[in-house]
């Protein structure tokens, strides 16, 4: 695999490694020219924890497919990464996006992009017409952006209402009120508004919200707002940092009044227990807690644990959670649509990426996915679900929904 990384100091410009410019007529004895990705990540700021997790797996499956003969019905031509960070601010997404685009000639783009990146992005893409693959957007506003994160309604939203709705209906748990508690940005206002729809018209009242404001340094005032109004469920979209955050506030507070329902880092990401230390983990973590996750070690699928076992033994990362397995899925989503596609050209990629299918079973499908990965007309997965999970007190995670991944049932009340 050919990546090259753009140093961000003083005075410092990146030197991309491999062809330039190589043509695609070439003598029989050439190796083709490379098929350059842009990649668009934020390895700084305060949405970091999704790609410093994540960016090694997909350099790992990239460099597998380069190894194993590249893109085979593109005579074999590698894969060539271009990296950018984009430091979490959505306007350096686009500026880095032109930037590859128009000066390094990448023909794809893909990266982090969530949410806000992505609505900062969409006019470039617009203009500039190259197809991309978002890792975590749960929105496409643009033609030419598909995306494998969770539609904010029939993923986000869907996955934890059908779970709450289970807890009172199979599980017996009293679930009458619930808060809404999320990060204050677009996708945790865009899930927040479907699920609290959904909520209602299952009959659930929604007595009042605490955004999380994701610029904020602590979330007791959020916690405190929780507390007073005492509801049988909190739920919402959680970021990381908003997660700590708000955990941390829960064990200042010693509050255990209610059932966290949330998603997805900052209730389900591996890197909680590191950053709220074993005393605070286990005191809120396994106490009245679910979280939301396309990824965990436990879970009942073939694929997903060879990966695992894959990234660990060979690959010797030191973190695989769902940022890992995520990068990991997009890598080999990237490897289908360049076999697939009949040209490098903006439509035949967007054809691509429009018809391209890893059923359940295939040894390339890593995320919990029943129905398999395939894009909707709204350039999101047609299947947008996610699992549902409990963490134990060895900081191991347990699945509880849906049925066909579970290992157990969701834990009483305490």
């Amino acid at each position: 695999m050919s990546i090259s990384r753009r140093s961000f100091g003083i005075g410092a410009t990146g030197v991309m490694l491999g062809t330039v410019a190589a043509p695609w007529i070439r003598n029989a004895d050439a190796a083709p020219p490379p098929i350059k990705v842009g990649v668009i990540n934020s390895m700084s700021g305060g949405l970091a924890a999704y790609a410093q997790e994540g960016q090694p797996a997909f350099e790992y499956i990239i460099k597998k497919i380069n190894d194993g003969g590249g893109i085979k019905s593109k005579d074999g031509a590698k894969i060539q990464l271009i990296q950018a960070d984009d430091t979490s601010q959505p306007a350096r997404t686009a500026t880095e996006a032109r930037r590859l685009i128009t000066e390094e000639k990448v023909q794809f783009l893909t990266g982090t992009i969530l949410s806000a990146q992505m609505l900062a992005l969409t006019p470039v893409l617009d203009e500039l017409k190259v197809p991309t693959l978002s890792i975590w957007a749960g929105g496409a506003h643009s033609s030419y952006m598909f995306s494998l994160g969770y539609p904010y309604d029939r993923g986000y939203a869907q996955t934890m209402h059908d779970f709450i709705k289970s807890l009172r209906d199979d599980s017996k748990f009293p679930i009458k009120t619930a808060v809404m508690s999320y990060s204050n940005y677009e996708a945790g206002q865009q899930v927040n508004k479907f699920l609290v729809e959904k909520l209602k018209a299952s009959g659930i009242e929604v007595i009042g919200e605490a955004p999380l404001d994701t610029k904020a340094q602590d979330q007791t005032s959020a916690m405190i707002r929780i507390r007073s109004l005492k509801p049988d469920i909190v739920t919402g979209l959680v970021t990381p940092r908003d997660g700590i955050l708000l955990h941390q506030a829960r064990y200042n507070l010693n509050y255990q009044g209610s059932l966290f329902v949330g998603g997805t880092g900052g209730y389900s990401d591996l890197s909680l227990w590191k950053d709220l230390g074993p005393e605070i983990g286990k005191a809120v973590l396994t106490r009245n807690l679910f979280a939301m996750t396309g990824f965990s070690p436990g879970a009942k699928v073939d694929s997903m644990q060879k990966i695992i076992a894959e990234l660990r033994d060979v690959a010797k990362l030191d973190r695989i959670g769902q940022g890992a397995i995520q990068y990991a899925q997009g890598a080999r989503v990237l490897q289908r649509v360049l076999e697939k596609t009949t040209s490098l050209e903006p439509a035949a990629l967007l054809d691509a990426l429009k018809t391209f299918d890893i059923p359940f079973g295939d040894p390339d499908l890593y995320i919990a996915k029943p129905k398999g990965l395939q894009f909707a007309e709204d350039r999101l997965l047609k299947d947008g679900s996610a699992m549902m999970v409990q963490w134990m007190p060895d900081q191991s995670q347990e699945v509880v929904f849906p049925k066909e991944f579970a290992q157990a049932a969701p834990r009483p009340k305490s």
